[in-house]
């Protein structure tokens, strides 16, 4: 029977308890609930599903989740609602912030059901694109033992040492998760979890895999929304997106998207002298996905770009994160819905991570072609980067 690995906290040792196994499973799935949910951090509560507990372990899931609680290991929120919340529980203070070390679980019946529950969810995947990209996913490797050494020599504190290792680990051993957002329709798997340090011991038929990345991705898809926007202040039907006159900062700031410079020209205009991934988080958080509340990144944004600055305002005027759910719609629907079954039905191994394709070097121009088209139905020209 293939094996399943659990994680535990390196200083907890549970070897003589009766029910060691089930213990094991219930401290691994709140564990999981952290690192696969980037919201969460160790003091967070994770909700553990009944119906999916009752199935693995048995009905008497609480007596063992009871019985951590009583051995101070875990704690609960103790808050549940009907059809809407799971009780949530976390590790207590002892055991929460430390490294966690790898087990394996050998109860039969865990086990066995666990591998079960597994296939059951892989027939759910209907949809065409999931299919293909799942499929695509049971094919990957990873080279385990340069990850495990990099990982080893990487100074890390305990929760980033906890994720990249598990993350590691679930694709070498082929443990695969798989969940669609229901909001947003973005695909969340192994690959997209997976820390970028790590991308490069991912294999394909002992190929390694090149990365193409969509520079400037959710500021060139508000373009998009830009054109919605203006077609409802247009009569001018059929056209993808209305004119904009030549000194307009919409033309200036597709231009800069497009050309995958905005950033750059942000950081300039601004003063700032910083590391890109920095200020690109902090500018999406300020500016984008943030609450309509004055800050020096809004102010400053707002003098450059004041017309892109209106249109931001509006989409967010009924909830602020109506913005980003909106963008990770267009991406998905272009990424997942549009160029995924293209690259299906000529069999292309791909994986999507979000606005980026991983793909082996042979596919990189098709891919390339691929995503240049879709885009041009949207009138946009992005630039396309790509990473060995």
């Amino acid at each position: 029977m293939k094996p399943m690995l659990g994680y535990i906290p390196a200083n907890l040792n549970l070897i003589s308890e009766k029910h060691r196994d089930k213990y094991y499973f219930l401290i691994t799935f709140i564990f999981y609930g952290r690192i696969f949910d980037k919201r969460k951090d160790s003091a967070s509560f994770i909700q553990l599903n009944s119906i999916f507990l009752k199935n693995i372990i048995n009905g008497r899931y609480k007596d063992y989740l009871q019985d951590l609680i009583n051995m101070h290991i875990i704690e609960t929120d103790n808050h549940y609602i009907l059809k809407e919340k799971f009780k949530a529980y976390r590790l207590t203070e002892n055991f929460r912030n430390v490294k966690t070390k790898q087990i394996k679980i050998e109860d039969e019946k865990i086990v066995s059901n666990y591998w079960n529950y597994k296939s059951v969810q892989k027939k759910k995947i209907s949809e065409i694109p999931h299919k293909y990209i799942f499929s695509c996913l049971e094919q990957i490797e990873i080279d385990y033992e340069a990850a495990k050494d990099l990982l080893n020599k990487s100074n890390l504190d305990f929760e980033q040492y906890n994720s990249w290792n598990c993350s590691i680990d679930m694709i070498h051993f082929k443990d695969w998760f798989f969940v669609v957002d229901k909001t947003a329709g973005r695909v969340h798997n192994n690959i997209t979890n997976l820390s970028k340090n790590f991308r490069p011991f991912l294999k394909f038929n002992n190929q390694k895999l090149v990365e193409i990345d969509i520079s400037n991705s959710q500021p060139l898809l508000f373009n998009i929304l830009i054109s919605r926007y203006l077609f409802r202040y247009t009569n001018y039907c059929g056209i993808i997106l209305p004119y904009v006159p030549q000194n307009s900062d919409l033309r200036f700031y597709k231009e800069l998207t497009e050309q995958g410079k905005f950033y750059e020209y942000l950081m300039e205009e601004f003063g700032i002298y910083e590391d890109r991934s920095l200020f690109k988080v902090r500018f999406f958080s300020k500016v984008f996905y943030s609450k309509e509340n004055e800050n020096e990144e809004r102010e400053h944004f707002k003098k450059l770009f004041p017309g892109v600055a209106d249109i931001i305002s509006y989409y967010k005027k009924v909830n602020y994160k109506d913005l980003a759910i909106q963008l990770q719609r267009i991406e998905a629907d272009i990424m997942i819905n549009s160029i995924v079954p293209r690259l299906a039905n000529k069999n292309i191994f791909i994986l999507t991570i979000h606005d980026s394709i991983l793909t082996i070097p042979d596919n990189v121009e098709l891919v390339k072609e691929i995503i240049m088209n879709e885009f041009k139905k949207y009138n946009l020209q992005p630039t396309l980067k790509i990473k060995n």
